[in-house]
């Protein structure tokens, strides 16, 4: 009894109040809708497909949209698997960066102490979670060979995030990239 007391008031008084009913069935259409628009508009900041691009703007999720006059032509970096055959069948592009006997840690800090950057590709993922270790070495050789713009990466973009790798790089505040994601994100740049 007590039940159907209180619904009759709820009713006498939204009765009373036009706007405060139409207030209601628009929060409630909302809270229904809301989270469909939400989910419909969402994508990977990493899979912007839109050329070669910062890690900030990579990390930009609205970026594909923002700027109509970016460039779509990819990146002209090459893969670790490149690189690693590079001293075999490219032996020239290798001599020419001077990589045949660079170590690993004499680019980032404390990363592979006494292999070079040819030993860190033939690791295959071993010691190297995600690979990132060949990743960032074919990145420093694509530095180096010019093939990524420097305006898009640079040598401390690179050890930043090499000296990030546990702890999470960061392209912009409040984006937070792990080993995983910096070679996605690496892999962007190579083609």
């Amino acid at each position: 009894m007590k039940r159907d007391q209180e619904a009759a008031q709820m009713d006498d008084v939204s009765s009373r109040s036009p706007a405060r009913n139409s207030r209601r069935k628009f929060v409630l259409g909302a809270g229904v809708a809301l989270p469909v628009v939400l989910t419909a508009g969402t994508r990977s900041a990493l899979a912007c497909g839109r050329g070669c691009l910062s890690p900030s703007a990579s990390a930009s999720i609205n970026l594909a949209h923002s700027r109509d006059d970016r460039s779509d032509t990819p990146c002209a970096g090459r893969s670790p698997g490149f690189w690693y055959n590079a001293s075999k069948t490219h032996a020239l592009s290798w001599s020419q960066i001077g990589a045949e006997r660079i170590l690993f840690s004499s680019i980032y800090s404390g990363g592979f102490p006494g292999k070079t950057l040819k030993q860190v590709f033939a690791l295959n993922g071993n010691g190297d979670p995600y690979q990132l270790g060949a990743h960032l070495a074919a990145a420093w050789c694509n530095w180096k060979a010019g093939l990524v713009p420097a305006s898009v990466l640079d040598l401390s973009d690179l050890q930043a995030m090499w000296a990030a790798r546990n702890s999470g790089y960061s392209p912009v505040p409040g984006v937070i990239w792990y080993a995983r994601d910096i070679v996605t994100y690496l892999q962007t740049t190579m083609s």
